[in-house]
């Protein structure tokens, strides 16, 4: 006899459809998605997201913060000094600051991931140099600008902005990377595991560079992910962050902003 949570689209207690099987399934149901049937110890909640609302249990989850650093959001930093628009990249600064707010309130683990690369840039070839690097006399990786050397580990210019700094506590996760996806290369998916974590809420920039591959690796790990739409930014014109919300609520997870992430409901019902 075929175990009843062993069954791929079996029916779900709640007349809905189960996705996957025993601890990494999923009920579906016409008005939402439940990420945690299995884990149910402490309290679930219900989040306005899209394309479907989901319900989880908050210590499942992390906030991830991709690359919010000085290269890319502040004045004199590789992005303004390449000619691109850091300060489109400044415009997620206030919903990073409401997500990790609201993370600390759901009990989530805080997870920065930021680019720390090796001085004699041993780590990196020629694909991931040329991202930085599209003329001879544009400044690249490693290379000098008016603050120091670009995105190198202990550099001005990988420091976290100075706006969030109030916002990070020694208890955080910290995760250097030396290319855009913040899994390639790096301990974050053991830390994933070790600490239980499930599903993961992105925030950062640029959102359809770093914080889309991450996204993307997320899911292709069989994480859950949710994009933050008003906690990540781009330098990049604006289709690309549409293109990426897209994809996120379509393909790789759910979308959802700060103020739904900071103000789920519990699951279910208190009223019945």
């Amino acid at each position: 006899m075929t175990h009843p949570h062993r069954e791929i689209y079996a029916r779900s207690p709640e007349g809905g459809v189960q996705l996957a099987a025993s601890a990494d399934r999923w009920y579906l149901t016409d008005d939402h998605v439940h990420l945690s049937p299995h884990h149910t110890e402490g309290r679930l909640m219900r989040f306005d997201a899209q394309l479907l609302p989901i319900v989880d249990n908050p210590s499942r989850g992390a906030l991830i913060i991709t690359d919010m650093q000085n290269d890319f959001c502040s004045p004199g930093g590789w992005t303004h000094r390449s000619g691109l628009d850091h300060k489109a990249c400044r415009e997620a600064i206030p919903g990073v600051q409401r997500a990790i707010e609201a993370a600390r309130a759901h009990g989530m683990w805080i997870i920065w991931v930021y680019w720390h690369n090796r001085p004699d840039l041993r780590n990196l070839g020629a694909p991931t140099l040329y991202s930085f690097k599209h003329s001879p006399d544009q400044a690249g990786i490693g290379q000098d600008l008016d603050h120091g050397p670009v995105l190198l580990s202990d550099s001005w210019g990988a420091e976290i902005v100075d706006e969030l700094k109030p916002y990070a506590d020694e208890d955080d996760i910290h995760v250097e990377k030396v290319r855009m996806s913040g899994f390639v290369g790096t301990h974050l998916e053991q830390v994933l595991r070790t600490q239980g974590i499930s599903t993961l809420f992105f925030s950062g920039v640029n959102t359809d560079q770093c914080v889309t591959t991450t996204m993307q690796d997320a899911y292709f790990l069989d994480y859950n992910a949710v994009l933050l739409t008003d906690a990540t930014a781009t330098s990049s014109p604006a289709y690309c962050k549409d293109a990426v919300i897209f994809n996120a609520r379509n393909c790789w997870g759910f979308t959802m902003t700060t103020e739904a992430f900071a103000s789920p409901t519990p699951y279910p019902a208190e009223n019945g």
